[in-house]
């Protein structure tokens, strides 16, 4: 009984304490399952495809580096990767100020931008960071993460009836009292979502937190291929235009659908140039691409390549991102994860009023003695 009131104190000050985080994470993760598609429906323009034959991405590459000559091209998504849409869309950063390019592939044109302060990039700033990526925002969302994956364990252990009596944690009693009803659908939905909880509050707290803890174990979170092969070399001819790129990474990946393309920073004054990242997308992948290749600017060579079939020990690293977005379902889990990010709302709410019910009570008892023992 101890140790029941003992948790039970652990469970309610921990959510106290980091309720209104939580709830606030898991709103915006909601928002964020579905942000390709509600992009969509907000800036319909920057989708637009025309019909007949695509231009080259380096014609498209070539347009947006026009438009933009002091920026650093970092991602190209490709149309298939859900990003994208079906356009071609360009990522790249120009001072501190990150841009969104979309162009038709249909013509070449830049359909228009999205910067750094639309509404889905500060919804993934608040989720990501708090709005204090400055700060050590990553870290302090992976301690949170932490704390609710600590709170729905012992609301676990709280709410588990027994193994015969099972059924008991999701029944509804037909009562006027505000306060059981208010338990009982915390209990429920508490109870039915646990899974989803314990997934999504881990795998949010090992993204800032996940290379430390594999460290314990004498493990690495990420597998890479080594630095110092990563370098391209340079040669008079120039570098290659990426669609040769990407035609490489197809011929080296038959059965692969190619999703992005990730240029290299640009190197400092007396270091080596780095290569480009192709990430292919190979059944069954539980994200936007489960196959990588690294390619030298120059001389297109694949220099190193991680592949799930060849390589073991990328289950984590192939895993994690899905798992945490719902991405690895399709839209069934897509809508499930969306419902999900709204259950620590409502348990926050449900938990909140039960302690000021409890409290309310209680001082109302005390009042009660008093005045008896003042009569």
């Amino acid at each position: 009984m101890k140790l029941r009131k003992g948790i039970g104190k652990v469970h309610l000050w921990l959510s106290l304490v980091g309720g209104i985080f939580i709830a606030l994470i898991g709103l915006t993760g909601s928002l964020l399952v579905f942000e390709p598609e509600l992009n969509h429906l907000l800036h319909p323009n920057l989708y637009k495809v025309t019909d007949g034959k695509k231009v080259t991405y380096q014609q498209a590459l070539q347009a947006v580096s026009a438009s933009h000559p002091k920026g650093a091209i970092q991602r190209v998504y490709t149309p298939d990767e859900p990003n994208s849409q079906g356009v071609y869309l360009f990522r790249l950063k120009e001072g501190k100020v990150q841009q969104d390019v979309y162009v038709d592939p249909g013509t070449g044109s830049i359909n228009g931008e999205l910067g750094n302060t639309t509404f889905f990039n500060q919804v993934g700033e608040l989720h990501k960071h708090l709005l204090l990526k400055d700060f050590n925002g990553q870290k302090i969302v992976g301690i949170i993460g932490f704390i609710f994956f600590f709170i729905i364990l012992s609301g676990l252990y709280l709410w588990w009836p027994g193994i015969k009596k099972w059924t008991r944690g999701f029944v509804m009693r037909r009562s006027a009292n505000p306060y059981v009803k208010q338990y009982d659908i915390h209990k429920i939905i508490g109870g039915a979502s646990v899974p989803f909880l314990l997934i999504v509050s881990l795998t949010g707290a090992l993204f800032a937190y996940d290379e430390t803890i594999f460290g314990w174990f004498h493990a690495k979170a990420k597998i890479m291929p080594p630095k110092e092969s990563l370098i391209s070399k340079p040669l008079s001819e120039g570098k290659l235009p990426i669609d040769r790129l990407l035609s490489t990474a197809e011929k080296t990946v038959s059965d692969g659908t190619i999703m992005q393309l990730r240029m290299p920073e640009k190197p400092k004054k007396g270091k080596p140039e780095g290569v480009v990242e192709i990430r292919l997308s190979r059944p069954y992948d539980p994200g936007h691409g489960n196959v990588r290749l690294w390619l030298d600017q120059y001389s297109g060579k694949v220099l190193a390549k991680l592949d799930p079939k060849v390589d073991s020990g990328l289950t984590y690293q192939i895993w994690h991102f899905p798992l945490h977005t719902g991405a690895f379902g399709g839209l069934f889990t897509k809508i499930l994860y969306a419902i999900g990010g709204l259950t620590p709302s409502v348990l926050m709410f449900t938990g909140t009023y039960m302690w000021w019910y409890k409290k309310k009570k209680k001082h109302k008892e005390k009042q009660k003695k008093g005045s008896a023992a003042v009569a």
